[in-house]
């Protein structure tokens, strides 16, 4: 169990105020207001360098870093002595920010082998608040992270400006999930059961062209009049040339689907 079940937030965006920032908070009030103490950290505040995959590596079994990382040491005690973490993103362009990288990065080369953060339960939030394009491969990262850590990771959080309402929701209502996780761990039985327990996780095993549809769906959503049912049936086109194998033609009529429902939710 982690120091007072202390539900951890890091927010891993040079924006402070920011959606990341609102997305980690959202989660972090809702797991306040179902009884567990919380905490969110600016990752910005606390940027880690990068790891040098120093050899010989010594690093795993001394446990920190052999280069003096004041960021790295403030950050890492963080999470070793949660209770759950919440982990946000910006994405650009479609991957995880430099910020959260570098801490995971030698978060494996220090602790991985170790595997102090067993069971520890966890969930991933990214935006990508431009063109929502890697909504869910910015999050990809984050789950690595996670399964190599050994932690019990809830479902992703892709999140995008199109459906940002949606997703402060929904963060609070993972956010009241985890404070009730934050007691106690869970480890996983074996490898095997690990590994299961992600590839089972939503989004994650999305195709590009299957996130792309996401991404359409969630424009085509925002739409609530006339033209939102049109964006709905476009999709539907271009499902059933998928279907018959017309990969190029669905993914340019997905594409079409996509670029109206940003002009759109723009003019709106």
């Amino acid at each position: 169990m982690g120091k007072e079940g202390i539900v951890l937030g890091f927010v891993g965006s040079p924006n402070k105020e920011g959606r990341t920032n609102q997305l980690v908070t959202a989660a972090l009030e809702s797991a306040a207001g179902a009884g567990a103490s919380t905490e969110l950290v600016q990752m910005a505040d606390h940027v880690v360098a990068a790891c040098k995959d120093c050899l010989p590596w010594v690093c795993m079994t001394e446990l920190k870093c052999t280069y003096n990382d004041d960021a790295f040491e403030y950050l890492s005690q963080k999470v070793l002595n949660c209770g759950a973490l919440v982990l946000g993103t910006p994405v650009y362009w479609w991957d995880t920010s430099g910020i959260v990288k570098y801490f995971i990065l030698k978060m494996f080369r220090v602790h991985a082998r170790s595997a102090p953060l067993q069971g520890l339960p966890a969930f991933g939030i990214s935006i990508a608040g431009g063109t929502g394009n890697g909504l869910v491969s910015g999050l990809r990262p984050v789950y690595h992270f996670f399964q190599m850590m050994q932690m019990r990771a809830l479902e992703p959080l892709p999140a995008t400006r199109f459906n940002f309402d949606g997703a402060l929701k929904r963060a609070g209502e993972l956010g009241s999930r985890i404070a009730a996780m934050s007691k106690q761990r869970d480890p996983f039985a074996s490898l095997e059961e690990r590994l299961l327990w992600y590839d089972h996780l939503p989004y994650l095993g999305l195709s590009r062209a299957a996130e792309r549809r996401l991404l359409a769906d969630l424009t085509a959503m925002a739409d609530p009049s006339e033209g939102g049912a049109t964006k709905l049936y476009g999709l539907a086109q271009a499902d059933a040339l998928a279907a018959a194998s017309r990969n190029i033609e669905a993914l340019t009529e997905i594409t079409r689907v996509y670029e109206a429902g940003v002009k759109a939710f723009e003019a709106d």
